[in-house]
């Protein structure tokens, strides 16, 4: 890949990420610990079952099946019982009016319990603003469109689930909805459980900047021919600084784009460590990498001092670690660092990748080491 192509890539990455902090709320968090809090956050739900039953949603039942985190009951349900013996069920649950915009995902967990009788939950989106038309029937769906259906006879389990936010020709306002089916009660339904829903912004570029980005690249490729390699160096850096140009600061003295969104993020606990190094546990039982806990930090790092010894009396070279609580590691008998050295010459801008910090100095005079 010559210079041009990546200079090119570059500038398109930079115009058009996503930054992620943790100061900032997202669209929509919700886990139904306590289900009667529902209205008051902007949710609606409405059961338009025919002939009505005996129950609409409800707090999750931990005798059926626990919520997949939390307390054992901190799920929303619903169940047959929504529709009389022999009804069809359709029972809404419309989250709060949300700003739309291509990209954006709601996600979320469900579990199909089944046990030999179809059980289908549906989810929508309507782009109407603080509309919560579904229509009065069963079989109506008022201003929503459906996004997706999942459906099973057999306990699915907890399964993470994700919608996505497409078609649309500029942003907009609407609501997400999940909607519980069951055609006939007499043969169908059973119970299901609906957790963890949110819904996070996504990053949409302006017109203004998307112009921005595309000048920048035809000024790159317009002057290729009839300037030397550093000089396209600098053409590229003026598009790049017009794109800085257009940032604002914020109050933690993180940059504000207008083609980029905040979202939130929660940062991982690190638990502080007494050793040097980037340290990772795997989780025995599903393989799972993640942040240690202090427990976990404490014991890989007693696994790295029992190694060290050992280590030392070895040929230089890394030695695996792996602790009986878990997590994996890596100690070397030396410091090691990797530097990626980039030069030019007569044939153009060479790049390599070298190990430790005087081998990097070596590539930058245009020695071998």
């Amino acid at each position: 890949m010559n210079l041009m192509k990546r200079l090119a890539r570059l500038l398109a990455a930079a115009a058009s990420c996503t930054v992620v902090t943790a100061g900032a709320a997202p669209l929509l968090s919700e886990g139904f610990d306590n289900i009667a809090t529902l209205p008051a956050s902007g949710w609606v739900l409405q059961n338009n079952s025919s002939p009505p039953g005996t129950t609409s949603w409800f707090q999750g039942n931990p005798a059926l099946f626990p919520a997949p985190s939390g307390p054992a009951n901190s799920y929303i349900a619903a169940n047959f019982n929504n529709a009389a013996f022999g009804g069809a069920v359709s029972n809404w649950l419309i989250t709060p009016e949300l700003a739309l915009n291509n990209g954006e995902a709601m996600n979320f967990s469900l579990r199909l319990l089944g046990e030999g009788f179809l059980d289908r939950v549906e989810v929508y989106l309507s782009t109407s603003g603080v509309s919560t038309d579904v229509g009065f029937d069963a079989a109506s769906t008022g201003v929503f469109t459906l996004l997706a259906a999942f459906d099973s006879t057999a306990d699915t389990g907890w399964v993470a689930r994700s919608v996505l936010v497409d078609g649309l020709a500029a942003p907009a306002s609407g609501r997400f909805a999940f909607r519980y089916v069951v055609d006939d009660t007499a043969v169908n339904g059973d119970y299901i459980g609906i957790d963890a829903v949110s819904v996070n912004a996504t990053a949409i570029p302006e017109p203004g900047a998307m112009a921005l980005m595309l000048l920048g690249g035809c000024a790159m490729f317009g002057v290729r021919r009839r300037l030397r390699p550093r000089h396209w160096l600098a053409v590229s850096g003026l598009s790049a600084a017009a794109l800085a140009a257009q940032a604002a600061p914020m109050d933690n003295g993180v940059m504000s784009f207008p083609n980029v969104t905040v979202v939130a993020q929660p940062s991982a606990a690190v638990a502080p460590s007494q050793e040097g190094g980037f340290k990772a546990y795997k989780d025995p039982a599903t393989g799972k990498l993640g942040a240690p806990t202090a427990a976990q930090a404490a014991a890989l790092n007693a696994a790295v001092q029992a190694a060290k010894p050992a280590a030392r009396s070895r040929v230089a070279g890394p030695k695996m670690i792996h602790p009986a609580q878990g997590g994996i590691g890596v100690l070397r008998d030396k410091p090691y660092s990797s530097f990626a050295v980039a030069s030019r010459d007569a044939g153009g801008v060479t790049e390599q990748c070298v190990s430790g910090e005087q081998a990097a100095l070596a590539a930058m005079k245009g020695e071998r080491k």
